[in-house]
């Protein structure tokens, strides 16, 4: 018997039911399957017959129409006796053929019963027929499967194929372009006409297509249609009578709605003709729905909101491939930086809504003079930035006055009260020589800040030769470098004693102080370490640092520092004044130690101090009860420094170096000197002159009364390393 490859699965299905056949029919030689075309499909002793083969094959249909309601029985001529017996539950059209093979002369015999042992059987022959039409049922499951496979390697394909692309204009227009060729499509076009996005694709079977009457046709008559729809829709587009054109013939065209964030329908996705004329199913459908939440996505990835414009993730990504489509040196790119002056006013003023309603005014003006070759971003909430493509500083400075110009229209009015909002502007190249994309968006910031600081509601282009524009690029090199410390611990603390003068005795006192090198180990002033921290709002982080390096260094000599009743003071910035978990992380850190709160002070400065008044005293009070010593720092640079200072519990005033680096020159700053320290023995507060230089400046601040002096001319900063190690060596 030949058994055909497709029937391999039926051949095992009836191997399954072998045992049962020869326990129901003992007498029986062999049993054998024959499909419906008569095909030998299965054998119990796996040996081919070909005269059963041949006898089957030749039988009349006449004599299978009656087995298929009784029991055929046959001999052959070698006289072996066949049963032939219908599989399944239709006679009309079964399963199958079950043939049972006797012995010669079998069918002579009285035992042998043709309907006895079709009822024998019949469990049996249920069996196989429940065993073939599940095996029927999981070859259509099995198809179904291939099918799908194919359609997700589809979608996986192109969603590989988009997957870590930029967001920006090239996702979308690969997802276009992939769409389209995977259908076999004649012209693919994404229209979102709200965000100004228009892409293409077309087969070179519709290079000829009007794609602006094509497009115009689709926003028009299609988009309409799809209000309230939310998958794709196919659309019958009938020939124009007389036209020759391909796309005139008449062909289908697969819609699919783009829904923005609240469900409206904002675009299109169109495939418009199969390149091979077949129409579309429901595995398009189903494929394009797909890659549509695909578009959505990269639209929700790459544009703002609330006012439709490009964010800075899609706006950066478009920067970048605008700044590799320069293909000369002379050409170049305008960005122009737009900062909102007083949203925040408007805010706190006539609340959120009333400052969204000005960034959605502003967002309209800037798009109704925006260029065709332009692109617009809202960066931050009220940061927007415009790419002129191919554009001169001239066509930049422009557009920058004439949206300036508009600034008017931007007054915010609510009953009798209104605020007019106005608008600082910085404006940068993109180019080769200028360095990378990102360095020109830097730039154009720099030079909306410096617009911002020079007055507001004016326009500054980037100059490099402009040092407040150098000091604020400094300052961007040197953050990331301080963060780099930060990170690896690398800060080094310093030491610089704080000494009595006069006949005054005291603690051991030092001021600790902080240092930083470079990445070539150079040192780094100190002057712009505060200046790049201060300006990008890190300054808390390094004050942690220093509290709890400091703290734990101090810890490791507890012993000694406590039995010296040494005082270690470390200054805190303005903008740790302001950081509301400061308390609880330095009480985490003398917890952690076990040190005596005692033996560290805080340093405050003045201005932070006033400028924050009422954290500084909260702060300043707590720090107190816990024990630390509380100094006002650089006192006397105020103008109402004398006013503030019964505001604050301190225990010691530092008086500002500008006072005493002159002391034994200017009559005036010892008179200010000698005033200070008056008040401060009034209020019953020690005072320190820092910057002492000159044994004339120390012997001076003596005789007028101050307690203690800090400078070179009592001791150089030292590393806190070496200051331990001298009260070590004092106390033994």
């Amino acid at each position: 018997m030949v058994v055909e490859r497709e029937s391999l699965n039926t051949s095992s299905n009836l191997d399954n039911a072998k045992a049962l056949l020869k326990s129901l029919v003992p007498r029986a030689q062999c049993f054998c399957f024959y499909d419906r075309q008569r095909t030998p499909v299965w054998s119990s002793d796996g040996v081919d017959d070909h005269e059963i083969d041949r006898f089957i094959a030749e039988l009349d249909d006449d004599a299978f129409r009656d087995a298929g309601c009784e029991s055929l029985k046959r001999s052959l001529k070698s006289g072996r006796t066949l049963l032939i017996l219908a599989v399944g539950n239709s006679a009309a059209e079964p399963l199958g053929w079950l043939v049972v093979v006797f012995s010669r002369n079998a069918g002579k015999s009285s035992w042998f019963n043709a309907g006895m042992l079709r009822q024998v059987l019949m469990p049996a022959l249920d069996l196989i027929a429940d065993g073939l039409l599940t095996k029927r049922e999981l070859d259509v499951l099995s198809d179904r499967l291939a099918r799908s496979e194919h359609e997700l390697s589809l979608v996986y394909d192109v969603d590989e194929k988009v997957h870590g692309t930029s967001r920006s204009h090239s996702a979308l227009a690969e997802l276009v372009g992939q769409s389209g060729r995977f259908l076999s499509i004649a012209y693919s076009v994404l229209l979102i006409p709200s965000k100004r996005i228009r892409i293409s694709a077309t087969h070179s079977s519709w290079k000829n297509v009007n794609r602006r009457v094509m497009d115009r046709y689709l926003i028009d008559h299609i988009l309409p249609k799809l209000q309230g729809r939310r998958s794709p829709v196919v659309f019958e587009i009938p020939a124009i009578e007389g036209a020759n054109a391909a796309d005139e013939q008449g062909h289908q065209t697969l819609v699919s709605p783009l829904l923005d964030a609240n469900g409206n329908v904002e675009g299109v996705f169109a495939q418009l003709g199969r390149v091979n004329c077949r129409p579309f199913g429901k595995v398009h459908r189903r494929f394009m729905a797909h890659i549509v939440r695909k578009v959505e996505y990269v639209i929700e990835q790459s544009f703002d909101a609330m006012t439709g414009l490009m964010n800075r993730s899609g706006f950066e990504a478009q920067l970048t491939e605008s700044y590799n489509e320069l293909a000369e040196r002379s050409d170049s790119h305008q960005l122009v930086y737009m900062d909102l002056d007083n949203l925040q006013l408007v805010n706190d003023t006539f609340g959120r809504a009333a400052g969204d309603a000005v960034i959605m005014r502003f967002s309209r003006l800037i798009e109704s003079h925006l260029p065709k070759s332009a692109v617009l971003s809202r960066l931050t909430g009220d940061d927007f930035c415009m790419l002129m493509t191919h554009a001169d500083g001239d066509a930049a400075l422009a557009m920058a006055q004439t949206i300036r110009g508009e600034s008017q229209n931007l007054r915010y009015l609510e009953g009798d009260k209104s605020l007019q909002v106005t608008i600082s502007i910085g404006i940068a190249d993109c180019n080769r020589m200028q360095g990378d994309e990102a360095r020109a968006l830097t730039n154009a910031r720099m030079a909306c800040e410096a617009a911002k600081d020079h007055g507001r509601d004016r326009i500054e282009v980037f100059d490099d030769t402009d040092q407040s524009l150098i000091r604020r690029q400094d300052d961007m090199q040197l953050v990331g470098q301080i963060q780099q410390t930060l990170d690896a611990d690398r800060f080094e603390l310093l030491a610089q004693p704080v000494a009595p003068v006069g006949s005054k005795q005291g603690r051991p006192r030092f001021e600790i102080l902080l240092r930083m090198n470079d990445c070539d180990g150079s040192r780094v002033s100190t002057t712009a370490l505060f200046s790049a921290a201060e300006r990008y709002q890190i300054m808390p982080q390094i004050d942690r640092w220093v509290i709890s390096a400091t703290i734990a260094r101090l810890a490791g000599l507890r012993k000694v520092v406590e039995k010296a009743r040494a005082v270690f003071s470390i200054n805190l910035s303005g903008q740790s004044l302001s950081d509301d978990e400061i308390l609880q992380f330095i009480d985490g850190e003398f917890r952690d130690s076990g040190l005596d709160p005692c033996c560290v002070g805080f340093e405050v400065t003045e201005s932070a101090a006033v400028s924050n008044l009422a954290r500084a005293q909260a702060l300043i009070d707590a720090l107190h009860e816990r024990g630390c010593t509380i100094s006002l720092d650089d006192f006397g640079a105020g103008l109402s420094s004398f006013a503030y200072l019964k505001a604050f519990r301190v225990d010691v005033l530092k008086i500002d170096g500008g006072f005493i680096r002159d002391i034994a020159e200017n009559r005036i700053s010892e008179s200010m000197v000698a005033a200070i320290t008056q008040v401060a023995k009034v209020m019953e507060l020690e005072t320190v002159a820092e910057y002492v230089e000159s044994e004339a400046s120390r012997n001076l601040v003596a005789e007028i009364g101050v307690d203690y002096a800090q400078g070179h001319a009592i001791s150089r900063p030292i590393p806190l390393d070496e200051a331990l190690e001298q009260l070590t060596d004092a106390a033994a």
